[in-house]
Formats: structure tokens, sequence, C-alpha cells
């Protein structure tokens, strides 16, 4: 079996493998790049395609020139969207929130294609119909064993960086308990309830949307949403997702349904150009981001290491700090010659403590474990109660409401919508009660405070691997006390 040797392997030809590739090759690491599908359809995945201001060098760091795929009118992204809304038409509620300027829903392919092409530019090796079926390790991960184009092949590395995407096979290929530091590996598994299943396709309108501006979702009957994402005013990302721990939905009668009472998709189809290609489903992590994304010779980035929003699935720009994250720790450990979680804890050092957004969607978190607790009905009439302020709050990554006025303010909104909505028979239909909603609505402040106490404590992420497993503690210990207070039992609890 022929053998290849490099210093860095990235698995996988997403957002985050193309990040991860492109910064550890530009700090001068040798670095190959497997992707199991062929190079017409690298990159290319199941997604909502909605890209928040992609010239933001904290959302999109390193090498690659964000600025030239912003300029590329083949990636789509104009600037055209500029808000967020929030549509339960069967309540006749709808939320607006702002979005930030030069932001659209571009074309995933286009997106995926252009990022391969700059991180092969950047001096990376790319092996397209490469599918890897075993990880090496001894002591450490030290390379995979895959089959490229039909043949097998053998590769070495010092650091494998996983970006194969949420349920990654290489997680279940590389035994844990094996590896050591010295001690015990400190990379967390995922369970497949922290997961959630995605289908979307493209669609042709016969006229403009009205909502050409706006990125639109509205709720499911499980905990999920529908979305409508403009590419153009009559090209339209239509998709759905939901958590795995829920009921299954149907996805794609499920969305043929909704097309079919759209008043505004009547006479469309799906666009003769994306018929095969946009027709795609996908799993998506619906957790906070792994407690270590570390382990010796190991690295995880992107889906793999949960980094997309916990509440809304968005992934782009976590997949891409993340991926940055992982290739600038590989190049730096192996520079070092230190391939222990001691050398890779860079990684994540960096995106709790220094980047820090990984903190802001780790806390978001505790609102999804709240909303899996309540009745999905329940969860519209909130949705329909509370401030935008707090809606923005919660599918964000920034705190816009202060922490001294929130529960005056919330409080105050909601009690005034209620006793409106309430009387006018808004929730009838819903079979919610007043009592049902003003309980839940108090969940909601009381959460917040427990996403603060989150916030604090993924903030004073340790600075190194010696001092992790105190650090655990304290973040258990919020855990456990945010638990009693959902009254949720051992088998009850997400993690």
């Amino acid at each position: 079996m022929p053998s290849e040797t490099y210093e860095v392997i990235v698995v996988g030809g997403g957002v985050a493998g193309c990040f991860a590739a492109a910064a550890a090759a530009a700090d001068g690491a040798d670095v190959v790049q497997l992707e199991r599908k062929p190079r017409e359809q690298g990159g290319h995945i199941a997604c909502g395609d909605a890209m928040k201001a992609p010239r933001d060098p904290k959302k999109y760091p390193g090498p690659l020139d964000m600025d030239a795929i912003a300029d590329d009118e083949s990636v789509l992204i104009d600037g055209n969207i500029d808000q967020i809304e929030w549509r339960d038409e069967e309540l006749g509620v709808r939320k607006v929130l702002p979005y930030e300027d030069n932001s659209n829903v571009i074309d995933r392919y286009e997106f995926g294609q252009r990022i391969l092409e700059q991180t092969a530019d950047l001096g990376v090796d790319q092996h397209y119909d490469t599918v890897v079926n075993e990880v090496t390790q001894n002591g450490r991960v030290t390379g995979v064993k895959a089959i490229r184009k039909g043949d097998p092949v053998t590769y070495e590395s010092d650091v494998l960086i996983d970006t194969a995407g949420a349920q990654s096979f290489i997680q279940e290929l590389v035994d844990f308990e094996q590896l050591n530091t010295p001690g015990a590996a400190t990379f967390e598994e995922p369970h497949y309830t922290h997961f959630g299943s995605a289908y979307r396709e493209i669609i042709e309108t016969p006229e403009p949307v009205e909502y050409e501006n706006a990125i639109v979702g509205k709720p499911l009957e499980e905990m999920g949403y529908i979305w409508y994402f403009p590419r153009t005013p009559t090209q339209i990302n239509v998709g759905l997702g939901f958590q795995m721990n829920k009921e299954p939905i149907p996805l794609t009668d499920r969305l043929k349904r909704d097309i079919e009472n759209r008043p505004e998709y009547q006479g469309a189809n799906v666009a003769e150009k994306f018929d095969k290609k946009d027709k795609l489903g996908a799993a998506i992590a619906l957790r906070r981001p792994l407690d270590s994304m570390v382990a010796p010779g190991y690295l995880a980035a992107g889906g793999a290491a949960g980094t997309t929003h916990p509440i809304t699935g968005k992934g782009i720009r976590g997949a891409a700090f993340s991926g940055y994250s992982a290739g600038r720790a590989a190049a730096e450990a192996v520079e070092d010659g230190d391939l222990t979680e001691y050398g890779l804890w860079e990684h994540n050092r960096w995106l709790y403590r220094e980047h820090g957004e990984a903190a802001m969607l780790a806390s978001r978190d505790a609102y999804n474990v709240a909303g899996s607790t309540i009745d999905v009905n329940i969860l519209r009439a909130v949705a329909a109660l509370l401030p935008e302020d707090e809606i923005r709050d919660i599918v964000g990554t920034e705190t816009n409401v202060s922490d001294l006025t929130s529960k005056a303010l919330v409080g105050a909104g909601v009690l005034k919508n209620l006793v409106t909505e309430y009387r006018s028979g808004t929730f009838e239909a819903l079979g919610v009660t007043a009592g049902e909603l003003y309980e839940s609505i108090m969940g909601v402040i009381e959460t917040r405070n427990y996403v603060r106490d989150y916030e604090d404590v993924y903030k004073a992420y340790p600075e190194d691997r010696g001092t992790y497993e105190n650090w655990l503690s304290q973040r258990n210990r919020v855990d456990e006390s945010f638990y009693d207070a959902l009254d949720l039992s051992a088998d009850e609890r997400k993690y």
C-alpha cells in the first residue's frame, strides 16, 4: 500500500476544512486536504446559505481572501439582506430583527469552489475522491488509511484536523481512550441527540417575493423551523430543520406541503439549474461547542467541534473561525514538536478566550436546553410575546439587552402583550393558557441569568491543559444548578 507523509492532514473540503488547511499552510506546515467528493462537487453541502458580513476579519480570519469572494458576483454576495424575520402566520406574528450590512444568501456551491481554489493556491495538496476508512494511532493520532480513486493509500501525519462535519465519522474511528497526553484525553465525544436534521431546495418563483431583503423563518410542529432565504428576488433557498431528540419529521414531504400552501410559490418550480445539485439533506450540530476539541495528534473544527449556533443552526461563520484556529494551532504544534494536548491547547484557548465567540455560542445553548423542555405551542406563544431585542439576544452571539434592565423591560413588555394578545384570542388555537405563558416567560428570564453564568465560566476557559479539570468542575456546577432549576432528571439532561 503506498504511503504519503504530511505534517498536517485535514479531512474535509468544506468551510472549516479550507480555513484550517489554508491557515496551517500559511504558517509553514506541509498540508494535505482529503475530500471524499470529486473536484467538481467539492465543498458543496446542504445549507441555508445565509452569510453575515463576509468582509469582517474577526468572523472570517486567516489567509483566505474574503474580499475577493465578496466581490465575486457568482457567489451572490451583494449586501441585499438587511433583516431577519420570524413569522408565525397562524398567530399573525411578524418579528423583524436587523441583520448586518454586506450580508446575503450566497451560492453555496460557488462559495465552496472559490475557497477550495484559494486553499490550493496557498500550497495545500488536495486529494479528491478520497474516502477515509481508518485512523491510525499510537498514543496519539498518527494518520489515516483511505481509498483514493479506488486504490488504498496510507497517510502519515503529525496532526490530523477533523472537519468531517456534524456526526463526524472520524470521531467514530478514533479510540480516544487509548490516547494519552499523559492521562486521559480531554476530547468530548458528542451524542447523536445533540444534532439536527435539515433539507433544502432552490426554487424559482414567477414573481419577486416581498421579503427579498430578509431571511425568513417560521415554526415547525416540532422544535425546529422552516426557512425562506432569497438568493435573488425570484430564486429562493427553501428548507427546514429539526432536532433529532424530537419526533422525526418527513422533511421533503413537510417542505413540499408548506410550499404548496404559500401564495408566492404558486407556479414555482425547482430551478432547472439546481434540480439535482441543490436538493440536499444534512446533519447539523445543535449543541454547545465541545468542552475540548483536542486530543494527542488530533483537532476538531466546524460541525465536528459543534461550532454551529445551537438555536438557529447557522454554521458558516463558526466553521471559518474554528477552522482557522485549528490550522494555526496545528502548525504551531508541529513547529514546537509538541503534539500532546498541551501542545495543541491553543486551539481551545483561542476559540474560548481570545476570539471568544465559541464562549457565546456555548452560553446560548442554555436556551436550547430550556426550550426543549417546553411544548412547541407554548414556545410559539412565547416567541410571539417576547420583545424583539430579547429574541435578538437569544439567536445572536452578542448581548443586546442590559442585565440591569432586562427583567423589568422583558417582564413589562410581556405582560402588556400577554393581556392584549390573550384577550384578542390569538393563542386560542394553540390551547395555551395565560398561566402557562406567564410561567414560560419567567422561565426565559431565569434562563437568561444562566446564560450569563455560562458566559462567565466559558470566558474563564483555562489558558493551558493543566487546569482543565478544575474549570470543567466549575462548568459542571453551573450545569447542575441549571438542570435543577428546570427540574430535569439525570436521564433527561442533554449532557
